[in-house]
């Protein structure tokens, strides 16, 4: 399992009411330097309160309740499903690990790959225990026995003892157990290999978990020894967290609580942790053995109305090729010419509906890479504050300054109407970004709010934008994507403006969204530059 990489940060579970069985797993995971966590499954006192591990590959036995339908057993796997992984966990993989696969595993696969299930897995594989296990007699008992007999004997006269091994063999009689065969391991490795071949994507999330828990193991080792282990290290460990909230707090650092003083030595401490987790990302080879990409075609493909729709985009040609069930049917350069293809109504919904979908892809990545939802009202850098109670005839003035006039946004038609209603006008979002620079936070000298006024621009309204030239706008960012709608977020650095902290009501206000560091300090960047701009002075 070298080539296909398991996740070593403890992320495998195992479910199996015979330890016995599980122990050949577990020992084969175990050499291979892989952490999992083993349950029973059969009595709820066991399992967690309330899910919080984070699963990526679990097996679990089938046969753990009392002899029953498909049906029932699927239905009990579901549930420890539910209790055991969280609701945030992200993708893992489900291996079935029984003895009656054929008989329940089909049964369980349909109910746990259900939209209706929501923990489902993104891949179901089946590994049956017959191929691993023999079935042979269970020699402890007996073993046992025999020691108590052995007891006995000077207490009991040899017909009295006969008599009494006749009657607890009659009463107990032998009991049978799965015994793993010889090349167990080495079998359960091979299977294991074929079987995660197929969910070779699944590696990308894997790998870069490892990585990070490889760097945080090298980060925390690093620091960790700057002191000697001896009586003194915790002692002297502390005062190394002190210099490192230095770092970050300055001369403000008696100020601060020690709340904050530890949150800055931990701030410290990402810094370097990034730095080691992308040289270690540099030195990763041979990701390609592991996972293939296809570099000519992408695709995307979904099931519905039991047809397969795929829409693959061939990266060379810049052409766009629609299949149904494996069949191209269209090719076009436009991938908006291929919404509405079909011989039916109900096909040119269809495809109208897998084209949005395919083009969403990108604003739903977007949205992750650039901005977060925070679920506090905690004040800093990043935060976007949504603008309320703007009269129309304001909002109107305020996007002259982001519109070029006539265009479909400020434009009238030839009755002198704005060609964009009230109405419409009201999907625009006005918003304020929160641009005062961190150490200002950090160091305690935050005493205005620096805010950049902008828009959240429908993506229909979007491309009118590019008519602006001017260098004041930011419209960097592309579309992203809030509440189900794609937005265009654009800012005007004409516009930027300081606000009194006491007259600062968004401090109290919950942000619309706040965008991560990266975006915020390209924007400081910029508008640094577009402040400085000099100019010269000449005659003609």
């Amino acid at each position: 399992m070298t080539d296909y990489q398991l996740p070593f940060d403890g992320s495998v579970l195992i479910i199996d009411d015979k330890i016995e069985e599980a122990l050949p797993l577990i020992k084969l995971l175990s050499k291979n330097g892989i952490a999992s966590t083993f349950y029973t499954g059969t009595r709820d006192s066991e399992l967690p309160i309330a899910p919080a591990q984070k699963i990526r590959l679990a097996f679990i036995d089938i046969q753990l309740f009392p002899a029953s339908n498909s049906y029932t057993y699927a239905q009990n796997i579901l549930r420890l499903l539910e209790r055991i992984i969280p609701d945030n966990n992200g993708p893992y993989i489900l291996l079935v690990w029984s003895k009656l696969e054929d008989v329940h595993a089909a049964e369980l696969e349909n109910q746990v790959i259900s939209p209706a299930f929501a923990k489902r897995p993104v891949i179901f594989l089946r590994l049956s225990k017959a191929s691993y296990f023999d079935t042979v007699s269970d020699e402890s008992l007996q073993e046992q026995l025999e020691e108590a007999y052995s007891d006995l004997k000077t207490r009991f006269a040899n017909d009295d003892l006969t008599a009494i091994k006749d009657v607890i063999n009659s009463k107990m009689p032998a009991r049978t157990i799965l015994k793993a065969k010889p090349d167990a391991l080495k079998s359960i490795s091979d299977k294991m290999r074929v079987e995660l071949e197929k969910a070779d994507a699944f590696h990308l999330f894997t790998i870069w978990e490892n990585l990070i828990n490889k760097a945080a193991g090298k980060t925390v080792g690093s620091f960790s020894n700057l002191y000697r282990t001896d009586k003194y290290w915790t002692k002297n460990l502390k005062s190394g967290i002190y210099r490192m909230a230095h770092a970050q707090l300055g001369k403000v650092i008696d100020s601060v609580d020690d709340n904050d003083l530890i949150r800055n030595a931990i701030i410290t401490l990402n810094r370097s942790f990034l730095d080691v987790l992308e040289n270690d990302i540099n030195e990763t080879i041979d990701l390609s053995s592991i996972i293939r990409i296809n570099r000519t075609a992408v695709s995307f493909t979904k099931s519905m109305n039991n047809t397969e729709y795929t829409i693959m985009w061939k990266v060379r040609l810049g052409k766009f090729k629609l299949l149904i069930n494996g069949r191209k049917v269209l090719e076009k350069t436009n991938i908006e010419r291929i919404a509405g293809y079909g011989n039916t109504v109900d096909e040119q919904d269809i495809t109208r509906k897998l084209v949005e979908e395919y083009v969403s892809i990108s604003p739903e990545i977007n949205t992750r890479l650039l901005i977060e939802f925070p679920t506090s009202k905690s004040i800093q850098p990043g935060n976007v504050y949504k603008i309320e109670d703007i009269h129309w005839n304001r909002k109107r003035s305020l996007l002259a300054n982001y519109y070029i006039a006539n265009n479909d946004i400020l434009g009238k038609n030839d009755t002198g109407q704005y060609k964009v209603s009230n109405g419409e006008l009201k999907k625009i979002i006005f918003v304020e970004l929160e641009v005062t620079p961190l150490c200002d936070y950090a160091q305690n000298k935050w005493l205005k709010s620096r805010l950049l006024p902008g828009l959240l621009v429908p993506e229909r309204y979007a491309k009118t934008l590019e008519k602006n030239k001017s260098e004041s706008l930011y419209k960097i960012i592309p579309l992203i994507k809030i509440n189900g709608q794609c937005y265009k977020l654009v800012f005007n650095f004409h516009l930027l403006k300081s606000v009194d902290i006491e007259k600062d009501d968004r401090k109290l206000i919950q942000p619309l969204f706040r965008v991560k560091k990266e975006v915020c300090a390209d924007i400081r960047s910029r508008l640094s530059s577009h402040a400085n701009r000099i100019g010269i002075t000449a005659i003609e």
